[in-house]
């Protein structure tokens, strides 16, 4: 698979995910805050595997390391948001405030990277290499899904 086609389809899971739990009744905040704990983890694997392929590649290009230290710094505050919301009380009154404070940070993350990023990955790196950035991303979002649920 190419590495832009599974990045959209892994941001709208995620938005999915998102808009799912935004819409959902905190009727059972048990099973709801397992919930979020799946989403934090499906967050945070995806921010990690971009971080170790894309843009680990892109940072090595000195004309477009500014974009991709902007989206580090997009990935580290959003890992923060999800970490302050796991440490809070689902029923407490500003938890929903904040998690949607975080779906609109993913959803303008996503909306920067797929209209900047991922442009610039298919005119900069041929299919090949795209395929090849697709594997070792696909890897190392296993690989910290396995980390973080264990």
């Amino acid at each position: 698979m190419d590495i832009i086609k599974r990045l959209r389809e892994e941001h709208d899971e995620l938005q999915t995910v998102f808009s799912n739990m935004l819409n959902s009744e905190i009727d059972d905040p048990e099973s709801y805050g397992k919930g979020f704990i799946d989403l934090m983890i499906a967050v945070e694997s995806h921010e990690r595997a971009e971080e170790q392929t894309i843009y680990a590649l892109l940072g090595t290009d000195l004309d477009i390391r500014p974009i991709a230290l902007q989206s580090l710094e997009e990935h580290r505050i959003m890992r923060q948001l999800m970490r302050d919301l796991a440490e809070m009380e689902i029923t407490e009154e500003v938890w929903l405030p904040r998690l949607v404070v975080a779906n609109n940070m993913l959803s303008l993350h996503i909306q920067i990277e797929e209209g900047n990023i991922l442009p610039l990955i298919e005119q900069i790196y041929d299919q090949d290499m795209r395929e090849k950035l697709d594997r070792d991303f696909e890897s190392a979002h296993r690989a910290t899904v396995q980390q973080l649920r264990s």
